[in-house]
């Protein structure tokens, strides 16, 4: 990022985000964006160096949002089953407020941004191993699992269905689906909560 204006740098971050989500990358150019944004061309690229590098920013600031609303999730004083449930519902929920729908083309487009948003969510998961392994260690997981296993599946399904779905909704719902099969394998049944059954 090159301008010191915060209030215009979220200006046209967030006019690109709406080009983004309304017309994909190709339907806007950087003129359609400094004229939306009520700024010259040459005034946007004092805020940013190229189109592809503001689709990067954007992209990333999404997973860092999503991201940090997990780890919130993991650090809070809830049993291991109850936020792991949270977060099963959470992933879907969050999915459907960015624009999912669009990053199978992004990634199309520039797919040295993949490579980052694998590195970027290795970083993640050095928490989330922790969490696994504790779901593990304390009898909630199979234990014949291992935190790798369980985060490598949700992140190529993830990247799946991120790339191949036709909308918004489409990708969030079956990333949902795919995460409850993957927990729901993945939960030691015989350290279950018993559910009383009313007589």
């Amino acid at each position: 990022m090159k301008a010191k204006n915060k209030t215009l740098e979220e200006r046209v971050y967030r006019t690109a985000e709406e080009f983004l989500t309304k017309y994909g990358i190709k339907g806007w150019n950087m003129n359609d964006l400094a004229a939306e944004s009520g700024i010259t061309k040459r005034t946007l690229y004092k805020i940013i160096e190229s189109k592809e590098s503001l689709i990067r920013n954007i992209v990333f600031k999404n997973i860092m949002d999503m991201r940090e609303q997990l780890l919130f999730i993991i650090r809070s004083d809830k049993n291991f089953l109850q936020s792991l449930e949270q977060i099963v519902y959470k992933i879907p929920e969050l999915l459907k407020s960015t624009f999912i729908s669009k990053y199978g083309e992004i990634l199309h487009e520039y797919p040295d941004i993949e490579l980052e948003f694998v590195r970027e969510t290795e970083i993640f998961f050095n928490e989330l191993r922790d969490y696994f392994q504790n779901g593990i260690n304390s009898g909630f997981l199979k234990k014949e699992l291992t935190p790798d296993f369980i985060y490598h599946s949700f992140q190529a399904i993830a990247l799946y269905f991120i790339k191949y779905s036709k909308t918004q909704s489409e990708a969030a719902d079956r990333i949902g689906l795919a995460l409850k099969l993957i927990f729901q394998g993945s939960i030691n049944r015989e350290n279950e909560p018993v559910k009383r059954k009313n007589k």
